[in-house]
């Protein structure tokens, strides 16, 4: 969205909103108050963008949508990997384009990675990814256009799988695509790549398919087939079935649901009921325990229509208000919440015509013919014209910076002036500008000056001053912070109990170690991995001294610690199960011990379950966790002792969950690992390997890389790439729980 510049406080419904120093985002007044054309979406007003009103329908994928236009065509937005949008292209759409060569739909179904539709004639047409015979033509080759589906016409009605598609003709239903479960219900476990009649079933009104499960209604009850290892079949077992079978005690069904592993039904009374997985409440019983069978859903209303995403269910009632509950990590309920819901909340979604909810987005079609979608947007799903991953550095909004600090959702940087600015992530206050609302452009930390070291955990930071103190702010289980606490605190407070002046400090995931300028190291935190390295396997909240480790340099990993030892070898303490203490072996350590083979280590980087080192000779060299190309030595294996990272020669390195970035010594970056949020810069969401130069970058100084981003300093110019998800590339930008409206091409 385009930065919001506001120069002055606003007085709306006699509630002061107060704006931030920089200036780029209302805050929301105490009674959630905001201007006219803004709504208060986690204490922040968010611009009310609505979508255009030519919408017939919509279905959401993993991370593509497509929608029914009012005059029969399809059009799609989102990921496109495999030509899953239909238009031709491999190219993600931020915004709706046509799925070529489609005219008459009727209606429309989006699986993992491929999109389905059926016209008049009552022809189906599918496109995008078919490895498993997902599109129904007969072969396994991927379409970036519609194919017309085999031996199969007069369809009403199709339904989606992860990748497999059913329709529903005459009563009667068809599958195809995958089968490992037996959700084509032909009674075999065998893929087909053409429609197969699913086995004894007539009088179906009505189908719903995700996952390896498929589930219809006929003659008023449901049944089911396919995978069952939650209960998805809702027949009192986890057994698979290849061939559909009734589900346990309901008899006056009139409609079907199914999620990634849970099912729900309404009855013709407007009761709701479901069954299966129910880990995050998306059975709506107001438990977290699974069921075999169907449970009652505690809906307070009539529901007349039932829908299921991945791990969250909603419920159209008969006044067109949209119930949703299960798991709303990424606000795809329409509630405005993160977290899970585990009994039915009502939605402010009114005039509601139909809903879909994908893997962790979801969207909705009013009776106005607008289509609204919420959740995550990291490939465009939302239609918006934005989304929360940049593949690509873009140039962000920092001042005069000299080194930067990158946690799981938020990053930091020392100013020239030795202050501290942060942004991104804060909702535990890990901006410590004494708010929890997160910072999509830099906030300044108030009182912090004199900074000469600064890190980030997971959800929280550190910054070592010139007197050799440290502060630290955000969450603090465990006792990350060192305050001798457990309280969490949006502003800084000071570590407790250092046992000398600190010249260095690393977060981890809910532990913090430092270098003391004795060279010893001190942890505090979270220890039942072995993290703090005294064997206690206690959680401290103070610091507490490594023994017999003399260190220049330490770094603190996910359940892990390593430092660089005055001899420049390294050693390692804590978590060991991909190898991380890189001994040989994978068992868990409570005590320092040396990493094999490694000698005149420079600097020391532990992020995720990965370490890496950089050695006197300008070698890299990689060892734990690596099933995305974190060793980066084009493998997907972890190791369990240092690997050197062929033809790199680094001047610098950061790590981040799942990949590596590096300063070559020409001033360049190159990034490896885990792709799929575009951290390695490329433009692209792909894994890698082995390094990959990320374009546009010259001059790098200072790099830092946290849960899903980096950013640089460099003579090019400050970038950031990667998850925008908080506005952690401080670019004044994020969609975090917000509403989007679709801006659909109407005739």
């Amino acid at each position: 969205m385009p930065v919001r510049w506001l120069l002055v406080a606003l007085l709306v419904a006699g509630c002061q909103l107060s704006v931030d120093y920089k200036g780029t985002q209302y805050q929301c007044g105490a009674n959630g108050a905001c201007p006219s054309g803004y709504a208060c979406v986690a204490g922040v007003c968010e611009q009310d963008m609505p979508g255009t009103t030519c919408g017939a329908g919509v279905t959401a994928g993993v991370g593509h949508t497509c929608a029914l236009r009012t005059d029969g065509t399809v059009w799609c937005w989102g990921q496109n990997d495999f030509g899953q949008l239909g238009n031709a292209s491999t190219d993600d759409a931020l915004e709706p384009v046509q799925a070529m060569g489609l005219a008459n739909a009727k209606g429309v179904a989006a699986g993992d990675f491929h999109s389905c539709a059926f016209d008049a004639a009552g022809a189906v047409w599918c496109w995008g990814k078919n490895m498993d015979g997902e599109l129904g033509d007969g072969t396994n080759t991927d379409a970036r256009t519609p194919v017309q589906g085999k031996n199969i016409s007069g369809v009403t009605a199709i339904a989606a799988g992860d990748v497999h598609m059913c329709a529903l003709s005459g009563g009667t239903v068809s599958c195809w695509g995958a089968n490992a479960g037996g959700q084509l219900g032909d009674g075999s476990m065998t893929a087909h790549n053409a429609p197969v009649p699913v086995t004894g079933l007539s009088g179906v009104t009505a189908i719903s398919a995700n996952d390896d499960t498929t589930c219809a209604v006929a003659s008023g009850s449901v049944q089911c087939w396919g995978g069952n290892d939650n209960g998805e079949l809702g027949d009192g077992n986890t057994t698979a079935r290849p061939t559909p079978g009734a589900v346990s005690g309901l008899s006056n069904a009139v409609g079907v649901a199914a999620g990634d592993r849970h099912v729900c039904a309404i009855t013709s009374d407007g009761a709701a009921y479901c069954w299966g997985d129910n880990q995050f409440g998306q059975l709506g019983d107001g438990t977290g325990n699974d069921s075999l069978t169907p449970v009652r859903v505690a809906l307070g209303a009539k529901a007349v229509a039932i829908y299921a995403g991945r791990l969250f269910s909603c419920a159209k009632d008969d006044h067109d208000q949209l119930w949703c509950w299960g798991d709303d990590q990424k606000g795809e309920l329409f509630d405005g919440y993160s977290g899970q819901q585990f009994s039915p909340v009502r939605t402010p979604v009114a005039a509601v015509d139909s809903y879909s909810g994908g893997d962790d987005h979801a969207c909705v079609l009013l009776k106005s013919g607008e289509i609204r979608c919420a959740g995550y947007n990291g490939r465009g799903q939302l239609g918006d014209g934005k989304r929360t991953t940049q593949p690509a550095p873009e140039t962000v909004m920092l001042g005069d910076a000299k080194q930067l600090a990158a946690g799981g959702g938020h990053t930091c940087a020392i100013m020239n002036d030795g202050t501290v600015e942060c942004w991104g992530q804060n909702i535990g206050g890990e901006c410590g500008d004494g708010t929890n609302v997160n910072r999509p452009a830099p906030v300044k930390v108030p009182g912090e000056a004199n900074v000469v070291d600064l890190d980030a955990g997971y959800n929280h930071t550190c910054a070592v001053h010139a007197d050799g103190s440290i502060d630290c702010w955000g969450i603090n289980d465990y006792g990350r912070l060192g305050d001798n606490s457990t309280a969490r605190t949006s502003v800084p407070v000071p570590v407790v109990g250092l046992a000398g002046p600190a010249v260095q400090v690393s977060g981890g995931r809910q532990h913090t170690c430092a270098v003391l300028a004795s060279h010893a190291v001190q942890c505090w935190g979270f220890d039942y991995e072995g993290e703090l390295g005294d064997s206690s396997m206690n959680e401290q909240h103070k610091p507490i001294t490594v023994p017999g480790v003399s260190a220049l340099m330490v770094a603190a990993g996910y359940g892990h610690t390593c430092a660089i030892l005055m001899d420049h070898t390294v050693s390692c303490w804590g978590f060991n199960g991909s190898g991380e203490l890189g001994d040989g072996t994978t068992t868990t350590r409570g005590m320092p011990g040396p990493v094999m083979n490694l000698t005149n280590i420079v600097e020391l980087r532990a992020h995720g379950g990965t370490n890496c080192a950089l050695d006197g000779n300008h070698a890299v060299w990689c060892w734990g966790y690596g099933p995305n190309g974190e060793i980066g030595n084009g493998t997907t294996s972890n190791s369990k002792v240092p690997v050197q990272v062929p033809n790199l020669q680094a001047a610098h390195l950061t790590s981040g969950l799942g990949f590596i970035c590096a300063i070559t010594m020409t001033g360049e970056v190159s990034c490896w690992g885990q792709g799929d949020q575009g951290q390695i810069g490329d433009g692209h969401f792909n894994d890698h390997g082995s390094p990959s130069t990320v374009a546009g970058i010259s001059g790098a100084t200072s790099i830092a890389s946290g849960g899903d981003q980096t950013c640089v300093l460099a003579a090019s110019g400050q970038m950031c790439w990667g998850g925008d998800q908080y506005g952690e590339l401080a670019d004044g930008t994020t969609d975090w729980l917000a509403v989007r409206g679709v801006q659909l091409p109407c005739p």
